[in-house]
């Protein structure tokens, strides 16, 4: 059976009471020439020997669970004695120490208890082992569905930072775009509220034209003599032909002339603007001398027209660039030429202020 070595306890070492061991030769040898039996003193000393080895053995038993090396011979050597005493060898001494080992084991609940703690302890040390291999197995997995999952993401980051980009150029594009509609937009809003006080001018200008004629021909305008038209843009003054041209004449009489030179006035505030005048008769042939100067009415209706613009222009009311003449002789009527109330309506001369829209080239 193994031996344990001998237990360091502050000083004392196991083994260290041998030293009456090592001494037994020597009295051994100065026994040898004697035949006097051991005394009892001798005898009680063996037996206090064996006991204190029983004893060293069991604390050293209970101290340290390790399995130990018997100790160096020279430590145990029992010396044989010639003595007719039987001394207990060393084997049934180590013998008799397992067995009080072995019974302190079975006696001491202590002993049993560290037992019972170890054992559940590497059971325990086992279970925390399998549930960290596990453990470690799930965080493997996870790791790599994550880094799957990453690498899908970085993916799609990809993909939408390419479509951030392009719509960042489409837009960039679409703000230009817009930029320039907008700046296209006011230029024509611009124009068209341009037009809009132009063309309401216009009217206004018509219109205050119509007024001022009206309060400057009033008398005439009662006894019929002189009628006035406005129609959106368009303003005509009619004048019957009695009240400025002598019967079969082209030329103006002093009442023609100032109303002719009322009217010019009134039309001339009304800047850049064309003028026609045109010439108008009945249906009744030119007879007698005045074939000779007019053959026709048409020649009538125009020389007439000719001498209203002639006087406007002498009178420096209207510029000749705004002004033209026109003779219609009997082809616009504007009543029957069966009666003298009505050929009378249709010998006249119409001063007409055109819309925009029938300017020349020259004019707005």
């Amino acid at each position: 059976m193994k031996r344990r070595p001998p237990l360091s306890t502050g000083g004392w070492q196991l083994g260290s009471d041998l030293d009456f061991v090592a001494d037994l030769p020597s009295r051994a040898v100065s026994l040898a020439g004697t035949t006097t039996v051991p005394s009892h003193s001798y005898l009680l000393s063996l037996c206090t020997l064996g006991l204190s080895l029983f004893l060293h053995a069991a604390v050293y038993r209970v101290t340290s669970p390790l399995t130990l090396t018997p100790p160096p011979v020279a430590q145990l050597a029992m010396v044989d004695l010639t003595l007719e005493a039987e001394v207990p060898s060393p084997v049934d001494t180590a013998d008799t120490a397992d067995t009080a080992d072995t019974a302190a084991h079975e006696d001491n609940p202590e002993l049993q208890a560290l037992a019972g703690f170890h054992a559940s302890a590497l059971e325990r040390a086992a279970a925390l082992e399998e549930r960290l291999s596990g453990a470690l197995t799930q965080q493997a997995e996870t790791a790599a569905v994550h880094q799957q999952q990453l690498a899908s993401l970085e993916a799609t980051n990809t993909v939408i930072s390419d479509q951030v980009e392009t719509l960042t150029v489409e837009k960039a594009d679409l703000s230009a775009q817009l930029a320039n509609e907008r700046q296209r937009s006011e230029e024509l809003e611009h124009q068209l509220q341009e037009q809009t006080r132009a063309k309401e001018a216009e009217v206004s200008g018509v219109k205050g034209a119509y007024d001022r004629l009206v309060a400057e021909l009033q008398g005439e305008i009662s006894q019929k003599e002189i009628a006035l038209h406005r129609v959106k843009e368009q303003l005509t003054v009619s004048i019957v032909d009695r009240i400025l041209f002598p019967s079969g004449q082209a030329t103006l009489t002093p009442e023609g002339r100032r109303l002719i030179e009322k009217v010019g006035v009134v039309l001339a505030k009304v800047s850049e603007r064309r003028i026609l005048i045109e010439g108008h008769t009945d249906n009744v042939p030119i007879g007698g001398t005045l074939r000779t100067q007019f053959p026709t009415n048409w020649e009538l209706s125009t020389a007439r027209a000719t001498e209203v613009v002639k006087y406007l222009i002498a009178q420096g009311k209207l510029p000749a660039n705004r002004l033209s003449a026109d003779g219609r002789a009997d082809t616009a009527p504007v009543a029957s030429n069966d009666d003298e109330a009505g050929r009378m309506q249709n010998r006249r001369i119409e001063i007409i202020l055109l819309p925009p829209e029938e300017q020349p080239g020259g004019l707005s």
